[in-house]
Parts: structure tokens; sequence; C-alpha cells
């Protein structure tokens, strides 16, 4: 709700070096500090008390337009699912007086599914608003083919209020994986890791990210292939150094989203026991939104990447259901390159008009080509390397919770139809 009052005399008679020093007034924060809101807005800073904020406004800037952008940017915070604004002249300063709606931020984890012989589950919990200063913690277990995994993080983006940040964690991924020699053999893959990195975050978005790890690797072959080609096990100590530049410019529209976001990732990885599987990797992923009518959301995302072209059965990108080919199976592919586009059709077909829960409808294609250990890149455009899966699925939201999403999937091979696969996972798939 949006109080006008005065609105009008005010922006034409007050300076607008008065504006600089607006008091900020919040109400409705049961957990957020509003230490949070200043380090996560380029145009709050800190008010007179420790309760309020001030508001910053560019020269030449209206109030009114400043508010409006300010609301925008609140509600897309991971901590706040509402916020309006109500402007008060009756005190002897003018002031800017915020109702806000928390957002509930800690939730369990679940994700599942899988193709014939190849399933996957993962239990857990996250919280996106740790100690309401929009820290970052999750935990979950994870079993894949059998296989028990974990993963432990805590990132906290503004140390001190700041626009530094950090990133602990930890994580064991193990599954059954074809390594190709060139003829395939499956082995039980293991990943030990432990990692730690620092951000940085500009007042207009861009984020900045160093981080180093360090991972030990595991391979074993299955009962099944003991005289195949190949170690029959390998031990890997390794050292990952990584770079990434991202930038979000998304706005959120209770269950919809529109904007555009950005990642580009380097990374150098070397072995320290005796192997020459160094490799040099980077990425970048560009992801799309545009809002349709009063019920449709378009989403684009494209994902283009290379690596050191090593002829080695240990190549770094790979086929999956869980990040890129829906229906496709978990980690059933490798490559040196890779080009995949996920395209998706999202509709609003209920919504409860106390805002309270949607559910949509979403028709996807998801395609993706890779060029092959020691290949040539024109194997991203030889149809034997190209997947194309399409399917449907739904979407249970909350919009009272952030990217509170119960996915459902299940996806088709174009050209093999009797590869299939269902998955479901929580959050959207990009």
């Amino acid at each position: 709700m949006f109080s006008f009052r005065c609105l009008l005399f005010l922006n034409l008679l007050l300076p607008i070096t008065l504006y600089a020093q607006i008091p900020q007034y919040f109400t409705g924060l049961a957990r957020t500090q509003v230490q949070y809101l200043d380090a996560k807005s380029k145009v709050l800073q800190a008010g007179t008390s420790p309760e309020n904020l001030a508001l910053h406004l560019p020269p030449g800037q209206q109030l009114t337009d400043a508010l409006t952008g300010l609301r925008q940017d609140l509600i897309n915070l991971p901590a706040i699912t509402r916020a309006s604004f109500t402007i008060d002249s009756s005190r002897e300063n003018l002031s800017v007086e915020w109702d806000i709606e928390e957002a509930r931020t800690l939730f369990p984890l679940l994700d599942l599914g899988g193709v014939k012989g190849n399933f996957y589950y993962l239990l857990g919990f996250t919280d996106s608003h740790f100690r309401g200063r929009g820290q970052s913690i999750t935990a979950f277990y994870q079993n894949i083919d059998g296989q028990h995994n974990y993963y432990l993080s805590f990132t906290n983006p503004n140390l001190n209020g700041s626009r530094w940040g950090y990133q602990l964690e930890s994580r064991r991924y193990a599954a059954i994986e074809p390594l190709y020699f060139p003829e395939t053999v499956r082995y039980i893959y293991s990943n030990l890791n432990f990692g730690a990195g620092i951000s940085y975050t500009t007042p207009n978005r861009h984020v900045f990210r160093f981080g180093l790890s360090n991972f030990y690797e595991d391979y074993r072959k299955t009962e099944a292939e003991p005289g195949s080609p190949g170690p029959r096990e390998l031990k890997l100590n390794k050292g990952l150094l990584k770079l990434s530049h991202g930038r979000r410019k998304l706005d959120y529209h209770w269950e919809r989203l529109a904007g555009t976001a950005n990642e580009t990732v380097f990374q150098a990885v070397r072995t320290f026991n005796g192997t020459d599987d160094n490799f040099l990797i980077a990425w970048h992923d560009f992801r799309y939104y545009r809002m349709v009518g009063k019920a449709t959301n378009l989403a684009v995302r494209l994902r283009a990447g290379v690596s050191t072209n090593n002829n080695s059965p240990f190549a770094p990108f790979v086929l999956d259901s869980q990040v890129n080919i829906r229906g496709s199976g978990n980690r059933i592919d490798r490559g040196t390159a890779q080009l995949i586009l996920n395209l998706e059709y999202r509709l609003t077909a209920l919504k409860d008009q106390k805002d309270r829960f949607a559910l949509q409808a979403v028709g996807f294609s998801d395609l993706g080509s890779w060029r092959n250990p020691g290949g040539e890149i024109s194997d991203i455009w030889d149809e034997r390397n190209f997947r194309h899966f399409v399917g449907g699925g739904l979407r249970f939201i909350s919009l009272k919770a952030y990217n509170a999403v119960l996915r459902l999937d299940y996806g088709v091979d174009v050209r093999h139809s009797r590869e299939r696969g269902f998955v479901a996972g929580f959050g959207q798939y990009f």
C-alpha cells in the first residue's frame, strides 16, 4: 500500500539535499537485522539509531522513484516476501515507514530421480538467512547408486556489514560412473573435498569470488568389470583454484522472474601425486527470464564450457539429469567441452488469492552436446554426441518462503524414446 499524502507538494518544495537523510523505519522485522538491509542496498545507509536507516538519493532522482526501486530491491532479497511504504510528513522531519513481511528461509531439502539402474535421493536442510543477516548454511545427505554422500556449507556474504564475504565447505560425492579407454568401464568414483573462499560484491551487483580447495579422488572398478581396460584402482590428491564473476539483475514477482543472470567461472586443477592429469576449465552461464501476460514465464539457460583437451577418461564436463539434461541419467557421459541449452515454458495454473501458494505447469526442452576427450571442437556438432530431451512437469510453490519450490519433471529422449527418466527436486531447475 502506498500513501501519497502531500507527496506532490514535497517533491516540488523540498531540496534534494534533504532527501539524503530521510529516516527509514521498518516494522515486521522479526528475524532480519537492519544492518543486513543496509549491506544489500546501495541507497540505504546507517541511520541515527541502530533501529533505523537513512535513504540516500542520487542527484536529480525523485523520492517516489527511489522508494519504488528500493521496494523492488527489498522483495528481491531472500529474506523478504512483501514490502510496502508510507511517507510520513506528520513528524518534525519527513520520514518513511516500511511494513515488511519476512519470508521463510529455513526449509528441508528433498531431491530424487533417476532412470533404470541409476537412482539417487537427497535429504537435508538449508537456511539462506541464517542469524537474520543473509548468511547461508546448508547440510544434506545424498545417496547415489547406493553410495553415501554429504555436503556442508557456510557462507557469509557481508562480513561485519561490509561488501567482503567468505565461504567454507566440505563435500563427499560418490557414484558409479562410466570412464572411457575407449571401451566404457564402470567405476565407483568418490571425491572428498575441503574448500574455502572469499568474495566481494560491488554496489551495482557484480560479485567476484576467489577460492581454494583440496580434494581426494578414488576410482575403483565395479565387481562386474574386473578384467576390463584401465587401472583396477586409482587414488589422486588434487588442488583447485577457482575465480568467478557473476551479476544478477533479477526481479521477483511472486512465482515469476524477470531479468538476466550471468556467471563466468575459471578453474585450475593440479594433481599432486605424480600424474599429469592437470587441466584448466572455464564456462559461462547465461540465464534469461521474461514474463508474458499475467500467468506465463519464459526461462532460458545457455551454458558453454571448455577445458584442457586431455585424452583422459576423467574429463570434467558430464551429462547428468540433475544439472543439465533431465531424464538422461546421472553422469552417464563425459567430455572436455560442452554446449547446453535449456528452455522452459512456465504457466501459473493456480494461485491462491491470498498469495500463499501457486502451481505451475512446465514444458521443457533440454539440448546438449560434448567434445570427446582428446577430440576436436567439431565434436560439439557431431550428432552422435548430441542429446535432446523434452518433457513436462509441475512446480508446487510456496509464496511465503524463498525459493520454496517442489519440482517434478519427466523427460524423454527425442530420438530414442525408450530413454527416459523422472527427476524431482527442491527449487526451480534453473
